[in-house]
Order: C-alpha cells, then structure tokens, then sequence
C-alpha cells in the first residue's frame, strides 16, 4: 500500500499518516480507518487548511485541476 502524510494543522491532531502496510498514524499513535477519516473530515471543514490537506493527498495533476475548479468565476467569463 501506499505511504500517505498529511498535516492536518488542526487542534489536537498534526500529523496523520498511514503505513505501507495500511495502518493509520495520528501523531504517532495507531487509529483506525473510521477515526482517520474524521480527522481529515474536520481538517478539511477549515477552508483554511482545505488547500493544505488537498496537496497533500491528491496527485499534482488533480490538485492543479481542483485549484483551477476552486479559482473558477463563471461570471468573470
């Protein structure tokens, strides 16, 4: 499996990362799946870290393509 980190930059949570052997870290101590969802749930709920968290987790073509979607002003056309 594929190693994943992503800095959640959130109150009580920093770190979370899961192991090439599928294990979810939070800040060091092992979560379940479940858990780890709903720490980049509440991460992502902050527009301020929902850039942050996307770089993290999506490949750079789709966070470019996401970037472009989130800039988007159908008016300004």
């Amino acid at each position: 499996m594929k190693e994943l980190k992503v800095f959640l930059k959130k109150k009580g949570a920093n770190t979370l990362t899961r192991n090439s052997e599928g294990r979810w870290l939070l800040d060091g101590k092992e979560v379940d799946q479940e858990r780890a969802i709903v720490e980049m749930a509440e991460a992502v709920q902050d527009l301020g870290y929902w850039c942050q968290v996307a770089k993290d987790v999506l490949p750079t073509e789709d966070f470019v393509m996401v970037q472009e979607a989130y800039e988007y002003n159908p008016e300004s056309d």
